[in-house]
């Protein structure tokens, strides 16, 4: 069953990467407060395909977008030679296009040594639910045992989470 959780999450006004673990709702959050946006999702083998042959494609087609309008990179770390012509675009054009960049780890990201756009953009984090973000407050054994993922608090039965919480720590 999909249950939708409201998070207490601001939308910038600015270019930003959403990092957070898997499973914490950042491309579900992405998709419901930026529903025009242009988006690069690089979990489809297409689009990951279709970018690492010629980078230079995600600008040339962004230079057609209306000024304003929001560009998705969902996954970047995918990718992270995207993050060039991000920074490029920035430099030319600072306020005509916003991006959001989606991430499951900044040190992944800095291992691999690559341009994290110091100061072109700002950095907000996607953590498992909060209390506050919850319909009902869950009994304190049950959120030692589960956890807050919302992939995980999803499911109705103990068995079922165990089972997804297994799956996410071994894969």
């Amino acid at each position: 069953m999909l249950v939708m959780y409201t998070r207490r999450l601001t939308l910038p006004k600015r270019s930003f990467f959403l990092l957070g673990p898997r499973g914490t709702g950042k491309t579900t959050w992405l998709r419901a407060v930026l529903p025009r946006a242009r988006w690069y999702n690089l979990l489809l083998d297409r689009e990951l395909l279709r970018l690492m042959r010629d980078p230079g494609t995600l600008r040339r087609e962004i230079d057609a977008l209306p000024r304003g309008s929001w560009v998705v990179v969902d996954e970047v770390q995918k990718l992270p030679s995207l993050l060039n012509e991000v920074h490029d675009a920035l430099a030319a054009a600072p306020r005509r296009w916003h991006f959001a960049l989606t991430g499951s780890s900044a040190r992944r990201l800095r291992r691999a040594d690559v341009n994290l756009l110091a100061g072109r953009v700002v950095s907000r984090r996607m953590l498992p639910l909060t209390v506050g973000e919850l319909k009902a407050e869950p009994a304190v054994d049950d959120l030692l045992r589960f956890g807050n993922l919302p992939l995980v608090r999803s499911e109705r039965g103990g068995t079922a989470r165990i089972d997804l919480l297994e799956a996410y720590v071994e894969t």
